[in-house]
Parts: C-alpha cells; structure tokens; sequence
C-alpha cells in the first residue's frame, strides 16, 4: 500500500510538471523594500493578452472615435495621452508590476517592481507611440485636398489639406475660386483620425456671384509649390439668391347662420401663402440658406390696402414678424430645407384648413365685393442679390355675390352665396 501510494505520488507530481511546461512563464525578480529579491511567475501569454486588450483595443477605439465623432471638437492630440495613460496605468495594476519600494500611492506603499513585465510593457507602449511619428518622418505623405465643410454659422468653406507627416510650418497656398483668387498661409498642424491636416477659411460672401444650382459649377483650386488641388464646390453651399417667389390668397368660407344670415356661404376670412425659393417649373424650390425680407400686401381693386402684412424676415429657413400680439399668428415659422412655402398667420384657427390661422374679415381695412389682389415682394442684400433687386408675384381674386337658381325663397330654394375665384387681372 506504501508503495503504491509513494508510487501513485511520484506519478502525479510528474503529470503536474508536464501539464506547467507547455506555458511558457516569465521568472520575474523584483526588489523589495529591504533588497532582498522576491520571485513570481507571470505566463507571457497573460502579457501579451493584458497589452493587446488594454493597450491596443482602447488604441483603436481612440482613433474611431477620431474619425467618427470628435474631430476638430475634441483634438486627438490631447485624447491620445490621457487614453494611453489610462491604458498603462490599468495594464500595470492588472499585471502586478507593483511599485519601486518608498513609494506611496493612495495609501499603498510599494514594494519593488518587477522587472521583466515592466521592461515588456514600457517597450511596447513606446512603440505604440513612437510608430506612428517614425513613420511621419520617414514617409511623409503627399499634399491633398480633403473635406470641405460650411461654417456652423453658414458664413465659411473650411477647406482641409491633408499630408501625413507634413511640417507645420507655414507655405503658401494660392487659393482660386471663379475669378477671386488670393495667397493664404497654409500650416499642416492639426489632426484627427484620418491623419494629419491643416485649414484654410474663404468666406463665402467673397466668393459668392449667384446660385450655383441647378447647373452653375463653383471650382475651387488651391495651389502649393508645384501642387495643384482642384474640386467642385458643393452647390447647396453657394446657392442663396432668391429668383423666383409666388402669392396665393385663399377665402375661408362658412355656411353658418350666425356668420353669413340669409346667404347661403359666405367669405369670413382669408389665408394668405407665399413662396421664395429657385425658379423651377411649379412651385420655387427650397433655398434653406438663403437671407432675405419679405413684404406681403392684399390690395381692394381701387389700390387700398385691404391687409398689410408685418414685414418678414427670414435666415436659413428661419421666418419672423411681429405677431401685432397674436393678430399675425406666433410671429415665427420654419419654413424648412424641403419646400419653400411660408404660411403667413392670421389670428383665428380654421380645422379646415389643418389648425392653420387665417386673418377673419373684420380684421380687414377693405372687405367690400369687387376685385383683390394680393403681391409678395422679396428683397436681399449684397453679394445674394445686385443692386437690392426685387422679386415680385401679384395674385388676382374676385370677390362677389352670385344668385343661387332654385325655386324662391317661400319653397325652401334660391337665395345668393358669397365667392372669391381666382383671376387674371382686375
């Protein structure tokens, strides 16, 4: 029984030490605080798993989140040490390095590192951050021109040029557009996850000499020394000025006793529409950037002002007038960057035309039947517009009462019911 139990041991000691030699460890002496050295294995797999998931997975993360999300908002420059920091720190503290002895750390005194991992981790997160600048310096990328971006404010192109590696000091860059040229200070001092790049600014004002869309392409050329950057201005950027504007005046009708009498319908109100936008073949198409005024007055035939409309202005979509304390609506609308048309809000709610306010008739300075015409003139400053020039639309509407056939008032028929019909001119 001895035997085969000293037997027995010796086998499984064996089996122990075969199962331990295909790990390969790491002998790691480290110094503790009275010099006397202390050992302990770590596996090099467990190394090299703690620097691929702690060093280089939040390494990649960092430069997604370059590209992707944070750049020109959040400099890579400042994110990528605090990231890697972060990353050593947690690699250290998982692989047990441990500190140099006499040092204290949030109450932990150290006891000596280990020497080995701490050599394999420091190599490898150098090179991690050295790569990248070797690199640079032995490969320096040729010059090109990147994305060209609007200002926040909508008044700038932010041209990027990228070259990897480039020097950050200052050349120059002869920038054209159309026939605006001019010589700017170029530095390649800026980056993001795409690499390196610097920024030039026009504004658009400068450059600006009428609506690129549908068909007018802005090509913008920027050259360096011998380099030469070309490419077509997005159009959406540089298409500002209003060339086409339209009128609508529609009556709001009721059949009520208690509004129209013994008329059968009559005119209680009316909804006044504008539009302001690119001429095209119905409707005037979408200018969400565009800067304009907007004037909108329903004339009575004799050219007394039946509705004066408070003055509209609108920028980039954005259309505001005095409401005259609610006799005009909210006094602001967003006319969007799909269509063009501008509601222009009364003071009374109508269901019937989708909870849109129209201005009631009594609120007119004219409201007698006969001939209307309603005009909308839109005007824009320079550079959108030459001259202050005005885009006008004048819409022509009767206003009448029509004798309705039946069989006369004492058998229930007949009687007359109020119209507003659209016309060619008064």
């Amino acid at each position: 029984m001895s035997n085969g139990g000293l037997l027995q041991k010796a086998m499984e000691q064996q089996e122990s030490q075969n199962n331990t030699e295909d790990i390969p460890v790491i002998p790691i002496a480290a110094v503790s605080k009275d010099n006397t050295p202390n050992s302990k294995d770590i596996p090099i797999q467990k190394i090299f798993l703690a620097l691929g998931i702690g060093g280089l997975l939040p390494t990649v993360v960092m430069m997604w989140f370059g590209v992707y999300l944070i750049p020109d908002v959040v400099p890579v420059t400042l994110v990528t040490p605090l990231v890697t920091s972060a990353s050593l720190v947690g690699v250290w503290i998982y692989l047990g390095i441990g500190l140099p002895a006499q040092i204290k750390v949030g109450g932990i005194v150290g006891t000596g590192v280990s020497v080995v991992p701490a050599i394999i981790v420091a190599i490898s997160y150098l090179s991690m951050l050295l790569l990248p600048v070797i690199l640079g310096t032995l490969f320096i990328g040729d010059m090109s021109l990147g994305e060209v971006e609007m200002s926040d404010d909508g008044t700038e192109l932010e041209i990027k040029i990228r070259q990897n590696g480039g020097s950050s000091s200052a050349v120059d860059a002869l920038v054209e557009v159309g026939s605006w040229t001019q010589t700017m200070s170029l530095k390649i001092d800026k980056s993001d996850g795409l690499g390196d790049y610097g920024k030039l600014n026009i504004k658009i004002a400068d450059i600006y000499t009428g609506n690129s869309l549908p068909d007018t392409d802005y090509l913008l050329s920027i050259s360096v020394a011998e380099n030469v950057m070309t490419t077509i201005l997005d159009g959406n950027y540089l298409s500002r000025t209003i060339d086409d504007v339209q009128s609508l005046a529609s009556a709001v009708l009721s059949d009520s006793d208690d509004n129209c009498g013994s008329t059968n319908d009559c005119v209680i109100g009316v909804s006044l529409t504008a539009w302001a936008g690119l001429n095209s073949n119905d409707r005037p198409g979408s200018l969400p950037l565009a800067e304009y005024n907007l004037s909108a007055t329903l004339f009575f035939e004799n050219g007394n002002v039946a509705i004066d409309y408070p003055d509209v202005y609108v920028d980039e979509a954005i259309a505001t007038w005095n409401s005259n304390s609610g006799d005009y609506g909210s006094g602001q609308y967003d006319i969007g960057d799909v269509g063009s048309e501008l509601p222009l809000e009364g003071s009374v709610v109508d269901p019937g035309l989708g909870g849109f306010k129209y201005i009631p008739k009594d609120q007119w300075e004219e409201s007698e039947f006969g001939c209307y015409y309603f005009t909308v003139d839109v005007t824009q400053s320079e550079p959108w517009s030459a001259d202050n020039q005005i885009v006008s639309h004048t819409s022509y509407y009767i206003y009448a009462e029509e004798v309705v056939e039946g069989d006369g008032p004492n058998q229930g028929g007949g009687g007359s019911q109020e119209t507003w019909t659209a016309a060619e001119s008064c």
